[in-house]
């Protein structure tokens, strides 16, 4: 008898891409039910797959964990016109741009939930953060570094970064 993914390799099938009938004409009379059995399997691997690849939300942080992310990185400074110098969970950044030797950054609450630690890299640097704020413009994959400075924000300019989720 024939495995799923023998069968696939046989007709030089992708994995991704499950033909029943294929399955159906190679598999002997008194064993369909192994064949919908190795169907089910297949769809259940790809079910998986698929939530892997989807964004990260709420429901997908634990997955989010084992893996780096990429996400597109700005600045900001304390000093940024519309900012309180206070982020939205309560610290006050108008001195500095750590809190508990983490530096702060912004997020999208809904991807990535207010107090969470992660490790960023950055193209210049490497360094764990707080998540501890958040920005209007800020949705989505997009983070916003806290810096000393706006004027120092625009030199670092805006990139994709690596972000790993610790807790």
């Amino acid at each position: 008898m024939f495995s799923l993914l023998s069968l696939m390799e046989y007709n030089g099938y992708n994995y991704n891409y499950v033909d029943k009938q294929v399955i159906f004409q190679h598999t002997p009379q008194n064993k369909y039910e192994n064949a919908v059995i190795a169907i089910y399997s297949k769809a259940q691997q790809l079910k998986v797959v698929k939530q892997d690849s989807q964004k990260v939300d709420g429901a997908n942080l634990e997955k989010s964990k084992t893996k780096w992310l990429t996400f597109h990185a700005t600045y900001y400074g304390h000093d940024c016109n519309g900012c309180s110098g206070i982020t939205a969970t309560g610290i006050n950044v108008q001195n500095s741009i750590y809190f508990k030797d983490l530096r702060i950054v912004a997020v999208d609450p809904t991807i990535i939930p207010l107090g969470s630690i992660v490790e960023i890299q950055t193209p210049n640097e490497r360094f764990k953060a707080i998540a501890a704020d958040k920005g209007g413009a800020i949705k989505g994959r997009r983070l916003d570094i806290l810096v000393e400075s706006e004027y120092i924000a625009a030199q670092y300019g805006r990139h994709d970064m690596q972000l790993f989720i610790i807790q």
